[in-house]
């Protein structure tokens, strides 16, 4: 019954459908088409494919071979014309060129590497020059600013082909390529295979786009480094010929050879053949060379020692002056505040003064007066009194100036380098030394002069005309126990008056007075165990 009643159904179904076709044909104005056929059993509906995605159009990136190509021919331009940027820099310097160019003459770098950062030399080079008030040269010759502006181009450079390098390359692998790209055209020495060791092989067709529409401008800031680095090096080596000059030949505080900053500046050129041998294959050890410049005299590197602690004095505040003394001298035994106001700057200045009471003058004090009196050529008694105060109350600055002082004389001195035999007098130590072979062999005490103030009225003179002369000079003989002739002011002014007290003081002291042919008088001592001398 119910397979009957189906088949009914699709029946009138059929007719239906058959109408309607027929009635649309009219409608339409079509042929009536066949009547249909019985329809089947509808099937289940099929998923639709999905419409497929437009193929990507191609990127138009240049090869690893056209980027070698490109960063060759601009590598090859750019140092065709390098041996002119050189010389442009080296124009630039303007005492000692010739010294300089023949440190160039190799045509390298002598204190920069390719990449912008100091060599091993150059940093020990910048450390030195940096340490010139240490030895007491003034800083001001040397014109540092034009180095630090030299050096602060060198920055920019730098920092403007990392920003071109960030544009040139969006990832990593990309960045290691535009990296040897910015090499290659700095230096000159790069090829294709490099540029495919680095990873230009495997990078994609986008990246190699990006890189080749920034390639000029990467290029042209990886080469504006070079000019940037010959200026900064040029400068740090003007310098450095400076402070040989200043070293080994400039003498601005010598006593009677005194070099004017004008003169100074000339004396390059005027040692150039001694500065040229010193330097002579130094490339790469200027550093060294240049503390080989210092003097060996065994008082040198204790001096700079000394300098170093009491800038670390000056940097911890230094010392206060004392106060007003209770009386012309105090000792040991004597109390209150002076007491250890003074044992408050003896240990401000590294002396050990013991843990005694503070304002108690015990023998622990006395012992640090004492060192103190011995360090400063002061009579060693432990009392302190106006010599002694006088120098207590130097500032740590003075003490600065004077060791630096020291530096400078000692570098201008003959006896710098005390290898040979030569006679080594120290006025203010009332001494003489005899070296040979960096070796004291011998020491004497000597007779200086006074360097009080005075007047000379004959010759209208005033000052400290009683200080003893200071000369250099090569020696043919030494004579022991000479005759003396005191000048015509030791005569009038302590001869003198000794003899009007005491008719025979000639006499008994060795002392004759002849008659010139002129008619004046000659006083001598005559050389013996009397003699002053």
């Amino acid at each position: 019954m119910q397979n009957q009643a189906t088949t009914q159904s699709k029946s009138k179904l059929g007719r239906r459908t058959g109408v309607a076709a027929l009635a649309a044909s009219l409608l339409f104005g079509c042929e009536p088409s066949a009547p249909p056929q019985e329809a089947p059993e509808a099937e289940a509906p099929r998923a639709e494919a999905p419409a497929a995605k437009p193929a990507p159009a191609p990127i138009d990136a240049p090869s690893v071979a056209e980027l070698a190509s490109r960063i060759k021919e601009q590598a090859e331009h750019f140092h065709a014309a390098s041996g002119k940027r050189r010389e442009a820099a080296l124009a630039k310097v303007d005492e000692g060129s010739a010294v300089v160019r023949a440190l160039y003459a190799p045509g390298k770098l002598l204190f920069y590497r390719g990449d912008g950062n100091l060599n091993d030399d150059g940093a020990a080079v910048t450390k030195l020059l940096a340490q010139l008030e240490r030895h007491g040269v003034a800083r001001r010759a040397y014109h540092f600013d034009r180095v630090d502006g030299a050096t602060q181009g060198v920055v920019a450079a730098f920092a403007a082909e990392r920003d071109a390098l960030v544009a040139a390359a969006a990832t990593p692998r990309a960045a290691k390529v535009a990296a040897e790209a910015a090499r290659w055209a700095r230096s000159g020495k790069g090829s294709e295979l490099d540029l495919v060791r680095s990873g230009a092989g495997d990078l994609g067709p986008a990246e190699r786009k990006r890189l080749g529409d920034q390639l000029e401008k990467l290029l042209a800031a990886a080469q504006a480094t070079r000019p940037a680095l010959w200026k900064a090096d040029t400068e740090i080596a003007r310098c450095v010929v400076r402070y040989f000059v200043d070293f080994l030949f400039a003498r601005p505080a010598h006593p009677h050879e005194t070099t004017s900053p004008a003169t100074i500046r000339k004396l390059a050129d005027k040692h150039e053949e001694a500065l040229r041998e010193r330097l002579a294959g130094k490339q790469g050890a200027i550093a060294a060379a240049m503390e080989a410049a210092w003097p060996t005299h065994p008082q040198y590197r204790p001096l700079l020692g000394a300098v170093d602690r009491y800038l670390a004095l000056e940097k911890a505040g230094g010392w206060e002056k004392l106060p007003k003394a209770p009386g012309k001298t105090v000792a040991k035994g004597a109390r209150g505040s002076f007491v250890a106001a003074l044992r408050t700057r003896l240990q401000k200045e590294g002396y050990d003064v013991g843990a005694g009471p503070v304002d108690a003058f015990d023998a622990d004090l006395e012992a640090a007066v004492e060192r103190f009196q011995r360090r400063h050529q002061l009579k060693d008694d432990g009392e302190v009194s106006r010599s002694t105060i006088r120098e207590l109350d130097v500032t740590v600055g003075a003490r600065l100036r004077q060791l630096r002082l020291a530096l400078e004389r000692l570098r201008e001195a003959n006896g710098r380098d005390p290898e040979a035999f030569f006679v080594w007098v120290n006025v203010a130590g009332q001494y003489v030394q005899v070296w040979d072979g960096g070796k004291v062999i011998r020491e004497h005490r000597v007779i200086v002069g006074k360097d009080n103030e005075d007047i000379d009225y004959e010759a209208r003179i005033k000052g400290r005309i009683n200080r003893t002369k200071l000369f250099s000079a090569k020696m043919s003989k030494v004579t022991l126990a000479p005759r003396w002739y005191p000048t015509p002011r030791v005569v009038d002014l302590e001869l003198g008056p000794a003899l009007a007290k005491d008719p025979d003081y000639f006499e008994k002291h060795g002392y004759v007075s002849e008659m010139n042919a002129d008619g004046s008088e000659r006083v001598y001592q005559k050389s013996g165990p009397t003699n002053l001398l």
